[in-house]
Order: C-alpha cells, then structure tokens, then sequence
C-alpha cells in the first residue's frame, strides 16, 4: 500500500511540475526518411515522392491543416548538369498552418526548408537536415503550444517544405519553389500587406560542424563583408566551427534574429561552437562569389520581393524578412569519412555527437524563439485553458493518494 501512495504522490506532483517546455529533440527519426535523393527526375522520383508523403503525414500528425501549393517549373533532368535537356514538372510545396490571430503587426512567422535534393550531392546534408529539423520544430512548438497544456498559442504559425530549389541545380532554368510559394501562396494568405509578416526561418544545410583547423573557407570578400567574423574565424584556425543567421538588416528581421540569438546562446554555453550573426545589405551588395553561395537557399526569395503595378507597369521592391540558418554550405568542408563509408555512408556513422549537438541547438533555440513570440504561458493568459485538465488529474490523484493513506 505504500509503494501505491508513493506512486500516486509522485504523479500527482509530476502533473503539477510539467510547465516546462518538452525540447525531447529527436532529428535522427526524420532523417532515416530522408537519406536518399530527392531530385525531379525518373531515376529518383521513388525517393522525392516518399519525401512529400512522410512530410504530409508528420504535419497531419502534429495537428497541423495541410495544404498543397502546385507550381510548373522547368529544369534540368540531367543532375550533372553535363546536357542541356530541359524539362517542364509540377513541384508541390507543402504547408502546415496553426491558425491563431493572424491581423496583428508581426504575427506571422514562417519556418521553411527544402525538401529536394539537386541529385549528386549528399541528401542529409542538403538538405535532409534542414528539412528535419524544420519537421521536428514543428514538432515540439505544436506539443507546446496546443497539446501540453501549459502554453496557449496567440499567432499564427507555419511551416513550409519547399519543393525544387532550381537554384542548386546545375542548370535548371526554371523559378524555384520557394519563389512561387511566396508571390502566389503568401502574399495573398497576408492579404497584400507585409504588416502582418513577423518574418522567416529558413533551415538550409545545418549538419556540418567541423573543428579541423583550415575547414572553413573565407577570402577577402568575406573580410570585407563580415569583418568580426572574419576576425574569429582567423583567431580559431579557419575552423568550421560555427552556425550562421544571416539576413539583410530591417527593423523586424534584426529583432526577429536577436530573439533567436538569444535563445541559442542559452542552448550552447557549454558547447564547442557559436552562432555568427551575419547582416547583408541588398541590393546594394555586389553579387560576388561568397553572396552567390549564401543566396542559393530561400531567403533571397523573401529578401527580394517585388510588388508588380499593373497601372503603370512598374515594380516595387518590398523586402520581406528572413533568416537564413546556414553551415554557409560550400564554404565549409566536410569532415573525413571513416574508411568504411568508401561505398556509402549510413547514418549511424554520419551522426555523430558533435553532429547530433550541433542540429539539436538549432531545433531547441528555434523552437524556443517560436513560443515565445507565438504564445503564452496559460497563466498568464488570464484564463484556465489547458491547464484545468492537469489540476483536475492532480487533484484526483492527491484524494487516490488519501484514500489509501486512511
């Protein structure tokens, strides 16, 4: 009888102790679905269709309403890029919205990622763990916000899987997905106005994290562009040691990416690597090397937005905010392989702790900055939604416990 009451007394405090946020991360589970390519074309079609379908299916789980966006786009069928065939296929970007308050200055965040592969170089890598990462976000900020009962969600959410990213094809002429998502699918969800827009997340190439000096490539553009971070990466032995947020600066943008700064420098104190903040000025910026390779994801789409007027066939530029969370992809090289990935490498091998740290600070620290600016604690709501269940459970448990006491 003793051991039952000190079971019923431990529940009964753990239902009362469970305000804190689950950051329970698990990216591996996602990328044993994503570790093969996913390129428009015969040979990989199986693997890119796969993709959509797991991705559909995590989003309905997690409670979110799922949409299809469906777009042309031509493109190269040729991964190699070697022939200049050119192709006309249907992308399907794929959307989950946790609707709330939508009509209030900043409400709307947007987290993205790609989920296409430009079919030659490592799927995990690019962009397997971004789009991971982005699933198990959306994860852990619904448990939170609508199924723990401890948050209550006050703005809107979404999240977007980016199909055909043309733009890391070798020569797909056509306009990527996350072009086509955002001038026909957000633009009219935001009623034309980017007043409502609190900005983007964009996750593309987040796995490689490399403390070999000499691995991290910077040249005297980068010096001018980002001289801080230059001056680190010089102190640190030219080590890849550190994740990007990059964006052009803006009032909403610059806050948007002090609030993450902030929560992934409570993640990592301990931790072998940073977080480099990066701010770009467009358009301004010459379109040398080292921006050519920092503006093949997503955010360029957000960063170079365009109104058209039809009245006098002008456009305005209408720069929307994003964050790109980068490795800085081509500026970095990879760490060796072991000898026995010669022939392919499974994932157990690719995962290493580093590797495993180094993704998990980046879903935590974003799925921090989300609740935080997309919801609130029940009690401090003013109002007892979601948390009367749990002191009903207590409740109950606590008199169980009395009972048998007597």
């Amino acid at each position: 009888m003793k051991v039952l009451l000190a079971v019923l007394l431990v529940a009964a405090g753990a239902s009362i102790v469970c305000a804190e946020m689950q950051f329970d991360v698990d990216i591996a589970s996602h990328l044993e679905h994503l570790d093969t390519q996913r390129f428009p074309n015969e040979r990989f079609s199986n693997g890119r269709l796969a993709a959509q379908k797991y991705i559909k299916e995590r989003f309905v789980n997690y409670g979110f309403k799922v949409f299809e966006h469906k777009f042309n786009t031509t493109i190269n069928p040729d991964p190699t890029g070697l022939t200049s065939n050119e192709k006309l296929v249907e992308g399907v970007n794929i959307i989950a919205i946790a609707e709330a308050e939508s009509n209030k200055s900043g409400a709307v965040l947007l987290v993205g990622a790609d989920y296409d592969t430009n079919g030659w170089d490592d799927p995990l890598y690019n962009n397997g763990a971004g789009l991971a990462a982005m699933l198990e976000t959306a994860r852990l900020f619904m448990h939170n916000s609508r199924w723990s009962g401890q948050y209550v969600q006050n703005f809107t959410t979404i999240f977007v899987a980016f199909d055909l990213n043309t733009k890391e094809h070798q020569h797909s002429p056509g306009k990527p997905g996350a072009l086509h998502f955002v001038h026909d699918y957000l633009w009219p969800y935001l009623n034309e106005s980017e007043a409502n827009f609190g900005g983007a997340f964009i996750l593309d190439s987040i796995m490689n994290v490399n403390f070999n000096e000499n691995s991290q490539t910077v040249d005297d553009d980068f010096h001018k562009m980002f001289p801080e971070t230059y001056k680190r990466i010089v102190e640190s032995g030219y080590k890849g040691n550190f994740l990007t947020a990059l964006t052009v600066s803006g009032t909403k943008a610059d806050m948007l990416k002090d609030q993450f700064s902030g929560s992934y420098n409570k993640e990592r104190k301990l931790s072998m690597y940073r977080l480099e903040d990066m701010d770009i000025t467009m358009p301004s910026v010459i379109l040398n090397k080292l921006i050519i390779e920092l503006t093949k994801q997503d955010t360029i789409h957000f960063w170079t937005f365009t109104i058209d007027n039809a009245i006098d066939n002008t456009t305005t530029q209408l720069p929307l905010p994003a964050i790109l969370i980068t490795d800085t992809q081509g500026l970095r090289k990879r760490p060796p392989l072991p000898d026995s990935c010669q022939k392919g490498c499974p994932i157990n091998l690719l995962l290493t702790q580093d590797t495993v740290d180094f993704m998990d600070a980046t879903v935590k620290s974003l799925t921090r900055t989300l609740i935080r600016r997309q919801a609130s604690p029940v009690t401090d709501s003013g109002t007892s939604r979601g948390i009367l269940p749990s002191l009903l459970v207590t409740a109950l448990l606590f008199a169980l416990a009395r009972i048998y006491e007597v």
